[in-house]
């Protein structure tokens, strides 16, 4: 059964995650190592990633709908795009 939740009246369901592997191959892991010995550490993904905020996304998916968020843009637009990636409007 989907977990729903409730938004500013509006009922969301939660979205079936599906299962991932994770991890890579041997192979995969034998070509990143040497993309990064031969000094391509930031165009084989080093760079800089930046934290996200800690907060309860259902939460704070209301507080942005009524404008009262006080998180940066940039976190706003995480987190709207995390919820809307895992919830759907319920009919």
């Amino acid at each position: 059964m989907a977990n729903i939740v409730e938004v500013n009246g509006v009922q969301y369901s939660q979205n079936e995650q599906p299962k991932i592997k994770r991890g890579m191959s041997s192979k995969m892991m034998a070509i990143l190592a040497m993309g990064m010995a031969m000094g391509g550490g930031m165009g084989m993904g080093g760079g800089y990633t930046r934290k996200r905020p800690n907060v309860d996304i259902v939460e704070e998916y209301g507080l942005i709908q009524q404008k009262k968020s006080k998180l940066s843009k940039n976190d706003r637009d995480w987190v709207v795009y995390t919820f809307e990636r895992n919830y759907t409007k319920c009919v």
